[in-house]
């Protein structure tokens, strides 16, 4: 997945413009990461999220409004790591099975 993060100076001028920018690139690593087969650590990222969350609702409506196409692009990002750890997870599942069959076959 590439990444689609802005160099814009009002985005990585704040902290909270940081944090985005860093959790989305942790994101995309995450994913790129998914399709090479590696393991995802997933606490850091849910972690993270909470951490921006927190964030996002100390800033208030307003702050927080001005952040909406990069919290849309990390979102889109969330999902596509959702369904590559899903996909990978039925693939595991149904290797597991595999191996069952041929360990223990059925009379």
């Amino acid at each position: 997945m590439k990444t689609a993060v802005t160099n814009d100076t009002t985005l990585t001028g704040s902290a909270l413009g940081r944090s985005i920018t860093d959790l989305h690139r942790e994101i995309v690593a995450a994913v790129d990461a998914a399709h090479d087969g590696q393991l995802i650590d997933l606490d850091i990222v849910g972690l993270r999220i909470t951490v921006l969350c927190d964030a996002l609702a100390s800033a208030g409506k307003d702050a927080a409004a001005g952040w909406v196409a990069e919290l849309r692009d990390l979102s889109t990002a969330l999902a596509v790591l959702d369904t590559i750890l899903r996909k990978q997870n039925v693939s595991v599942q149904l290797n597991i099975e595999h191996l069952r069959k041929h360990l223990v076959p059925t009379e």
